[in-house]
C-alpha cells in the first residue's frame, strides 16, 4: 500500500493524548505539515509516512552562502539632494536616486536558510495500514507516529534534545523481528511526489543544482553519514555540510549499500542518533567527532528522553492558559479546527494554539532566536529568504518570551543583534553620514541593509535599532539584571540614540524632522512611493528609546551630561496627529494621507507594549488609535480572502489589549485562532499557508496582554477580557519588574491571584472594574486604598507567595 492512496488512515484507533499537546489523524502531504521539534540548534520535521517517511533535518547557522555581502557604498554626501526631493514632494524620485547610488541592479536578500538533508526510512509492509494516529507532547518535545498493519502496531518517536545535542529516532513493531526498513541520508527532496509540477519544488531544485555540489550520501552497518560543499561560499560563510548518523539495532541483521542505503531486517528495535554540523573550514572534517560523541550516549531512548525533557519541560512548564476546554482536549486537532468558528471559537484549540506557540518559539530557540521558519525548512527558496524580517516578524515571533517567562531565550536575540552592530554602523555612515546603527530589515548572515529597490523604501527605515533596543531594555525590566543593561543593553541604546542625534534636522515649526523615512512597506494614500518622512513609527520608537536610554542611564548613575540634551531632543519630538476620520495619522504631516487598507499596523508602534503616559492622559489619542484599529479589522481584515500576513493581527490585538479593549483584542484573535494553523499545530504567515513563526510568539502575546499587562510601579489584571470568557486561569506570567504572576483565576465576580516579587517593592494594583474589596493572605503584605476605585496599593514583601483575593463586576 502506497503511504499516499489516503492522507487519513485514521480508523476509530484508540488515542493517546499527551496531557499539553495534540493529536492527528492526517500525515503529511506538504513539508509544512509535518511533525516539528527541535532543541533550537537542530530542527526535525517528521512527514510521518509509514511506508516513505522523510524526517527533514535543518540547522539553525544553515544559511546558503549566495556569495560574499555587499557593502552599501557611501552615499552620504548625496543625503542632501534625498531630503530636498522629499521637500519638493518628489518622494518616488528620492527612493529611485537612493536605490540608483546603492549600484545594486536590485533587491537583494541576505543568505537564504534551507534545509541540510533528510533522514529516508522506507519500510514494507503486510496488509492494509490502519489506525494511522500522530502526536505531539509539548511538555518532552516528543513527536510520534504510530500506524498498525495485518502484523500489528508500529511506532517511531522522535525528539532533539537540548541536554545531548543531537536528534534521537526510535522505531518499534508490533513483536521481535518484524522490523525491516531501508535508512539513508539524502538531500532534501526538491520534487514532491504528491506535486510533481510544483513551480516551488522546480525552482527548490534549480536553487540545489546552482549552489550545491559533491554531495555524498555513505553506509556501514551502523551509520550512515551525508557530505555537501557549496559553490558561493566566501571567507566566514559555511563551506560545507556533514552530517552523522548511529545505527542501533536489537536483534535482526543490517547490511550497508554501496548507494548509501542500511538496510535492516528481522530487527526488535532500532535507535538512530543524528547529529549535523555547517563546516567552516573545508578541510576540517566534523564526523570522527561526530561518530566519538554519538558512541559515548548511551543506548537507552527513555533514558535520552529524560535528560531531554527536563530541560525542555522545565521551560515550557513555566506557563499554563485554561478557558475551559475539557474534554474537547482528546479530540483531533483537525477536528477542532473544523468546528472553531468565529463567532464561537474552541477553548480547548485555544489553549492548544497557546501551548504550540510557545513550544515552536522555544523548539526554535538556540544561539541565535527564530528565523520566518523558526529551525525548520523544506525549500531551497523559502518566502523572503526565511531571513529575519526585523521589520514586524521578528518582533512577533520573539513578543510572548518574557512575558511567556523564558526570558532566558531572549538573550539569543539579544546576543544575535549586537553580532550585527558592524554592519549596523556602516549602514549607518554610508547611508545618512551619521554615527550609531542603524538595523535594516532584513538579515541573516551579515547587517549590510541591501533591502531596498526602486519600489522599495528599505533603505530609508531607520526605526530597527530603537525597535531592537526596545527588547534590550526590557529584559533588563522583567529580570533586573544590572550587570546586562550596563554592559549589553544601555551601550546597545546609546549607540542607536547617537544615530537620532545625527540624523535629525531642525524644520520650521522647531520640531524634528526624519527624512527619509518608510512606514514599513507602506505607500500614502496620496502618493506613489513608500518613499516618505516623518513617519509615525519612527517618532513613537525615538520617543521610547530616548525615555529609556535617560531611565537607564539614571538608573545606573551615567551619562548625567547627556541626559539635559536627550530631554530636549524629546522636547521636540512631533506631536502625534490625528486625521479627518478621526485615526491616527502614518506619516506626522498634512502633506501625507493614511493608507489603511494595508497589512501592517505600523502607526500603533506606540501601543504594541504597553500604554505611554502622553495617550494615556489624552482622550483624543486614546479615541483615534481606537478607530484606527476598528478601521483596519473593517476594512483590511474583514473580507481578506488571502489572509496576508498574519502577524498584522498581532499587531492590532497588542494595541487592542494597551487600551483595555477586550472585544478589539478578541476580533484580532479569532481570526489568529482560526485562519493560521495547520493540523501540525505550525503557525502560518497566510490562510492556512505558508509556514511562519511569526504568530507562535505573537498570538500568545495577544493573549498575555489581554489578561495581564505590567509597567514598573504597576500591575493590571485582566485589562482586556472579552465577555466570552467568563471564568478562566493563566499560570506563570512573568511582569515587568520581577514580578510572577504564578496564578491568576477569575469568574464573573471574582479574582484569586497569586503573586511572587524577587524584590520587596510597592505597586498600584488595577483590575478593569470597581474593587469592592479586597484581601491578601500573607501577613508580610499590606493592602492600602488608592483614589481610584478599581486600583489599590499592594506592599508586596521579597521571594513570598502572596495570595490576593479580589471581589468585583467583572464584564459589567
Amino acid at each position: 500500500m502506497s503511504d499516499f492512496a489516503t492522507n487519513s488512515l485514521y480508523d476509530n484507533a484508540p488515542l493517546t493524548v499527551p496531557k499539553r499537546g495534540f493529536i492527528s489523524s492526517h500525515l503529511a502531504n506538504i513539508w509544512e505539515e509535518g511533525l516539528i521539534c527541535g532543541n533550537g540548534t537542530i530542527g526535525a520535521n517528521a512527514l510521518t509516512r509509514p511506508l516513505s517517511e522523510r524526517i527533514l533535518f535543518t540547522h539553525e547557522r544553515l544559511f546558503l552562502p549566495m556569495g560574499a555581502p555587499v557593502m552599501p557604498p557611501d552615499q552620504s554626501a548625496r543625503l542632501f539632494e534625498i531630503r530636498r526631493l522629499m521637500q519638493r514632494g518628489l518622494y518616488q524620485q528620492a527612493t529611485e536616486l537612493q536605490f540608483d547610488l546603492s549600484g545594486q541592479s536590485g533587491f537583494m536578500y541576505p543568505d537564504f536558510f534551507v534545509p541540510a538533508f533528510d533522514l529516508v526510512i522506507r519500510s514494507s509492509n503486510e496488509g492494509e495500514l490502519r489506525g494511522f494516529r500522530r502526536s505531539v507532547n509539548f511538555e518532552t518535545g516528543e513527536a510520534v507516529v504510530c500506524w498498525t498493519d495485518d502484523r500489528g502496531c508500529f511506532d517511531r518517536r522522535l525528539f532533539v534534545s537540548r541536554a545531548d545535542g543531537v536528534a534521537v529516532l526510535e522505531i518499534t513493531g508490533p513483536k521481535a523481528g518484524s522490523l525491516e526498513c531501508w535508512l539513508s541520508l539524502e538531500p532534501r527532496e526538491p520534487i514532491d511526489q504528491l506535486n510533481p509540477d510544483d513551480d516551488i519544488a522546480k525552482r527548490s531544485d534549480q536553487m540545489f543544482k546552482e549552489h550545491v555540489a559533491d554531495v555524498r550520501s555513505t553506509a556501514t552497518d551502523s551509520s550512515l553519514t551525508y557530505y555537501n560543499r557549496y559553490l558561493k561560499a566566501y571567507p566566514g560563510s559555511i563551506h560545507a555540510l556533514e552530517g552523522y548518523a548511529r545505527v542501533i539495532t536489537t536483534g535482526g541483521e543490517t547490511e550497508a549499500g554501496a548507494n548509501g542505503e542500511l538496510t535492516v531486517k528481522g530487527a526488535d528495535r532500532i535507535l538512530i542518533f543524528v547529529d549535523l554540523k555547517p563546516i567552516y573550514d573545508a578541510d576540517k572534517s566534523e564526523i570522527r567527532n561526530m561518530e566519538s560523541a554519538l558512541a559515548k550516549l548511551p543506548a537507552d531512548y527513555s533514558e535520552l528522553l529524560q535528560r531531554h525533557a527536563r530541560i525542555h519541560g522545565e521551560l515550557f512548564n513555566r506557563m499554563r492558559l485554561d478557558l475551559g476546554g475539557g474534554a474537547d482536549h482528546q479530540r483531533t486537532v483537525e477536528e477542532l479546527l473544523s468546528e472553531s468558528t468565529y463567532e464561537k471559537p474552541n477553548f480547548a484549540l485555544i489553549e492548544k494554539e497557546f501551548d504550540a506557540g510557545r513550544y515552536n518559539i522555544l523548539s526554535s530557540t538556540g544561539e541565535l532566536p527564530p528565523n520566518l521558519q523558526g529551525v525548520w525548512g523544506g525549500t531551497y527558496v523559502p518566502d523572503w529568504a526565511s531571513d529575519y524580517t526585523h521589520n514586524g516578524n521578528v518582533p512577533s515571533a520573539i513578543a510572548s518570551i518574557l512575558m511567556g517567562n523564558m526570558s532566558e531565550l531572549m538573550l539569543a536575540y539579544t546576543n544575535y543583534i549586537e553580532s550585527l552592530v558592524p554592519w549596523m554602523e556602516i549602514n549607518a555612515k554610508h547611508l545618512f553620514g551619521a554615527r550609531g546603527i542603524v538595523l535594516p530589515s532584513r538579515t541573516s548572515t551579515h547587517g549590510f541593509n541591501n533591502a531596498l529597490a526602486p519600489n522599495f523604501a528599505g533603505g530609508f527605515w531607520v526605526a530597527g535599532a530603537g525597535w531592537a533596543a526596545h527588547f534590550f531594555y526590557d529584559y533588563y525590566l522583567y529580570t533586573g539584571d544590572r550587570m546586562f543593561l550596563k554592559d549589553h543593553a544601555l551601550p546597545f541604546m546609546e549607540k542607536a540614540v547617537m544615530f537620532f542625534e545625527d540624523y535629525l534636522y531642525e524644520g520650521p515649526d522647531g520640531k524634528w524632522i526624519f527624512s527619509p523615512t518608510q512606514s514599513p512597506e507602506n505607500t500614502p494614500g496620496n502618493s506613489n512611493s513608500q518613499g516618505t518622512f516623518n513617519a509615525t513609527m519612527d517618532v513613537a520608537v525615538a520617543k521610547e528609546l530616548l525615555r529609556n536610554t535617560i531611565a537607564a542611564s539614571m538608573e545606573l548613575g551615567c551619562n548625567q551630561t547627556e541626559i539635559p540634551r536627550w530631554q530636549r531632543m524629546l522636547d521636540k519630538m512631533p506631536d502625534y496627529m490625528v486625521d479627518e476620520r478621526g485615526v491616527i495619522k502614518e506619516w506626522l504631516t498634512p502633506l501625507l494621507k493614511n493608507n489603511d487598507s494595508h497589512r501592517h499596523s505600523s502607526q500603533l508602534y506606540p501601543l504594541f507594549y504597553g500604554m505611554p503616559d502622553e495617550i494615556r492622559r489624552s482622550p483624543e489619542l486614546l479615541a483615534a488609535f481606537r478607530k484606527s484599529i476598528e478601521y483596519k479589522l473593517d476594512n483590511y481584515w474583514r473580507n481578506n480572502q488571502r489572509g496576508f500576513m498574519s502577524f498584522g493581527l498581532v499587531q492590532l490585538g497588542q494595541a487592542a489589549a494597551s487600551l483595555g479593549e477586550g472585544e478589539l483584542a478578541y476580533r484580532c484573535l479569532t481570526q489568529l485562532i482560526n485562519r493560521y494553523w495547520l493540523n501540525n499545530l505550525a503557525s502560518m504567515h497566510n490562510h492556512r499557508s505558508l509556514f511562519n513563526m511569526d504568530i507562535s510568539g505573537g498570538m500568545p502575546a495577544v493573549i498575555i496582554q489581554m489578561l495581564v499587562a505590567s509597567e514598573p510601579g504597576k500591575l493590571q489584571l485582566l485589562p482586556a477580557l472579552p465577555a466570552d470568557w467568563h471564568t478562566g486561569s493563566i499560570e506563570g506570567v512573568l511582569c515587568r519588574g520581577r514580578i510572577e504572576v504564578r496564578r491568576l483565576y477569575w469568574t464573573p465576580r471574582s479574582i484569586e491571584c497569586e503573586l511572587r516579587s524577587h524584590d520587596a517593592q510597592k505597586v498600584l494594583l488595577e483590575i478593569p472594574s470597581e474593587i469592592f474589596e479586597i484581601t491578601a493572605h500573607n501577613s508580610a503584605a499590606m493592602i492600602t486604598p488608592s483614589e481610584s476605585p478599581k486600583q489599590s496599593w499592594l506592599t508586596l514583601p521579597a521571594e513570598h507567595v502572596v495570595s490576593i483575593h479580589i471581589t468585583s463586576e467583572l464584564n459589567s
